[in-house]
């Protein structure tokens, strides 16, 4: 028998809260910003031109060098920006969801 969820009735508010577009144009301009600030994206910048170096720009497609640099480049993101990001965006959300019923 399928769960409420499953027949679309009874849905839990909080499961369908999204950021709105203005607040999630602020917070990737504000990560884009940190990672600036930290070297993160020159380290990125430099990581790429070493392996299109190595590897030579024509055996190399975009899939396959963002396939090699996205593990990297998320790994090297450093903590103090994950953790402030993931305040920011819980914050953003929790001013996003609908007043609570007493």
């Amino acid at each position: 028998m399928p769960n409420s969820k499953e027949m679309g009735t009874d849905a839990d508010p909080v499961d369908d809260v999204k950021l709105n577009s203005r607040d999630s144009v602020a917070l990737k301009d504000l990560l884009q910003k940190r990672l600036s600030e930290c070297g993160w994206r020159k380290d990125i910048e430099e990581m790429i031109r070493q392996t299109i170096e190595e590897r030579g720009v024509a055996n190399l497609t975009h899939d396959q060098l963002a396939a090699e640099i996205v593990p990297h480049a998320r790994a090297l993101v450093p903590d103090v920006i994950r953790k402030e990001m993931l305040m920011r965006v819980r914050a953003a959300l929790d001013s996003s969801l609908p007043p609570e019923k007493n």
